[in-house]
């Protein structure tokens, strides 16, 4: 396909970005509903299972690229459900930790994920995802930087 500078603003990345994240998280929430997860909590349990201290709401929110009431939202039946516990932290600061429940879910949960991940990326090809793996973790990085530069 040639390489045309028009078609570049034709397409706008946030929406075409957004409609590839609705289409893909479908099928995981499908395959994690099994476990009773969706795939915004089952990223957000393992996060916090990659720690080994709790991490404070506005670091995980940070990390995660959430609004910090967009990350109590969805944190809010993780606690409900006794998967993850708040602590006190420096200052005002909250902190959020994964409990042992917490960590049983995610085993109960992963052979989904790891279905809905192993599918995609035969299909999709390893090579090509391993790819644009890549390019989207640049994209976070370019956003960011975007969002300092505009707030």
């Amino acid at each position: 396909m040639p390489h045309d500078p028009a078609s570049v603003l034709r397409h706008c990345a946030a929406g075409t970005l957004r409609r590839a994240t609705r289409s893909l998280v479908r099928v995981y929430d499908a395959r994690l509903a099994r476990a009773g997860l969706t795939t915004t909590q089952f990223s957000l349990l393992r996060t916090l299972a990659s720690r080994d201290e709790p991490v404070t709401l506005a670091g995980l929110a940070a990390e995660q690229a959430f609004e910090r009431t967009s990350l109590l939202r969805a944190l809010e039946p993780l606690r409900r459900q006794g998967l993850i516990s708040y602590s006190d932290g420096p200052g005002r600061a909250k902190r959020v930790a994964l409990t042992r429940r917490g960590v049983r879910k995610i085993a109960q949960a992963t052979p989904h994920w790891t279905a809905a991940q192993e599918d995609f990326v035969a299909r999709f090809g390893r090579s090509a995802w391993n790819a644009l793996a890549g390019q989207l973790v640049a994209i976070v990085d370019v956003a960011r930087d975007m969002a300092t530069l505009e707030g």
